[in-house]
């Protein structure tokens, strides 16, 4: 009899363990479900190859831009734009961009037809202070930098950098020759002439997104480059030559909205 009360009452016991222990099972599972799924939402779509297509752009094209500061208060204007060749002959481009903000700054970057590698460039920076100029010269893995400071006084770096560097100022342009699509992304050297600091970053789609600008309504990709501590958020068109809508500096905090777009001959 006490045998059999025993026998029943640890089947009971088993039956409820295996209960819990059932319970226990799903709830991992559930938690582990979960978690995965956050996971693969957090990481983003992986890198695919860095494959530049021809570009999207013609010599001539001219991109103008209304500039707000981080306040939200109208700073000034900025115009982009390109010219087929370079001082070293017909091939390749040269990107131009000037933006009268608070500040003045003229950059010029002198770039390969194939791959879009800088090979040059030039900037030369205006404030109340005076100005700034800054001369590179990029031989491969080599880079020649001049800096000019207010006073006059030059400077001279030598830098040795990936063969592979593109040049920070002209990434949004350059982007317009990717294959932007939902789930794309890719990853390149960025370099900067002023700091002489290369970064790894990221050329992810975020989106597709109808915008509103001055310049009037693009569908656009809404496209993140993106560092290990910033990003700039940039609105590309859909429909070629895909001209860079709006963007949002990731260093002056400023947003750019276009407000006349002429293409290219």
């Amino acid at each position: 009899m006490g045998r059999g009360n025993c026998g029943r009452v640890g089947s009971g016991v088993l039956e409820k363990g295996r209960g819990q222990v059932k319970i226990v099972w799903n709830s991992w599972a559930l938690f582990s479900v979960l978690m995965v799924m956050l996971l693969a939402a957090g990481c983003g779509a992986d890198p695919q190859p860095l494959v530049f297509g021809p570009p999207a752009w013609s010599g001539g094209e001219v991109s103008q831009y209304q500039v707000t500061d981080r306040t939200g208060k109208l700073a000034g204007s900025a115009t982009v734009s390109l010219v087929a060749g370079t001082e070293r002959g017909p091939d390749g481009w040269t990107f131009h961009r000037e933006i009268a903000a608070g500040e003045a700054e003229d950059v010029t970057v002198e770039m390969t037809a194939k791959g879009y590698i800088p090979t040059k460039s030039d900037l030369i920076r205006t404030d109340s202070g005076g100005t700034q100029k800054v001369e590179t010269v990029i031989d491969r893995s080599q880079v020649d930098i001049v800096l000019t400071d207010r006073n006059g006084t030059e400077i001279d770096q030598r830098v040795s950098v990936p063969s592979d560097i593109r040049d920070e100022r002209t990434l949004l342009t350059i982007a317009r020759a990717l294959p932007l699509a939902e789930g794309y992304a890719t990853q390149l050297n960025s370099f900067l002439p002023v700091v002489g600091v290369v970064e790894r970053l990221t050329i992810e789609v975020s989106k597709r997104e109808r915008v509103d600008v001055p310049a009037g309504e693009y569908d656009t990709w809404l496209v993140e480059f993106s560092t290990q501590d910033r990003t700039t958020q940039a609105w590309i068109g859909v429909d070629v030559p895909h001209p860079v809508v709006k963007f949002i500096d990731a260093r002056s905090k400023g947003l750019f909205e276009l407000t006349k777009f002429t293409p290219g001959e």
